[in-house]
């Protein structure tokens, strides 16, 4: 079976302006922070995990299409952030144990809120519920998203059309700056 979903998520503007956070009574001003905190998580996470930059860009298109619909006051942000990390990495074909995942959050919790960093023990009561409750937002995840999860990043839209062009000094510029604009929107 050959697999034809199209990335048909699109939101109008009053979508987004109207959001199930700002339903909830969140200000535009903390969903932004939560967004770009969410994001951070991400990133940090994929960085430790010696994932590649798309994993961890898939994984942030993931959690920002989950909380556009869903709020925020409903779903834990880091819960959610290393769900899409760990779900990111199946879809983008660099797997990661749940138990790799679970120590890294575990770790960088421990480091964010200056707390001893322990090793999580994976034959703990507190590592179980951790792995459970990883796995029940990964499927909420693709639940609320109807397991259409194809990402379409820009980057490869980039270096295809920057390609075709001769290479010169001020194209590589512009290849540069094109690439970290795409980075940055995420």
């Amino acid at each position: 079976m050959i697999y034809t979903a199209i990335d048909t998520f699109y939101l109008t503007d009053a979508q987004l302006k109207n959001s199930p956070s700002r339903k909830d009574g969140i200000d535009e001003s903390i969903e932004t922070t939560l967004r770009i905190y969410g994001c951070d998580l991400i990133q940090e996470s994929g960085i430790l995990l010696r994932l590649p930059q798309a994993v961890m860009a898939t994984g942030q298109v993931l959690f920002h299409r989950f909380y556009c619909k869903k709020s925020f006051a409903g779903s834990n942000v880091k819960r959610v952030a290393a769900s899409c990390v760990w779900l990111a990495s199946k879809l983008e074909e660099n797997p990661r144990k749940a138990k790799h995942v679970l120590r890294v959050f575990h770790r960088m919790e421990c480091r964010r809120e200056n707390l001893p960093i322990e090793n999580l023990d994976p034959f703990s009561k507190k590592y179980s519920e951790l792995k459970m409750d990883l796995s029940r937002t990964e499927r909420l995840l693709l639940r609320e998203m109807g397991f259409i999860c194809q990402v379409e990043h820009p980057h490869k839209f980039i270096s295809n059309c920057l390609a075709t062009l001769e290479i010169s000094p001020e194209l590589r510029e512009l290849r540069r700056e094109a690439w970290n604009l795409a980075n940055d929107c995420l």
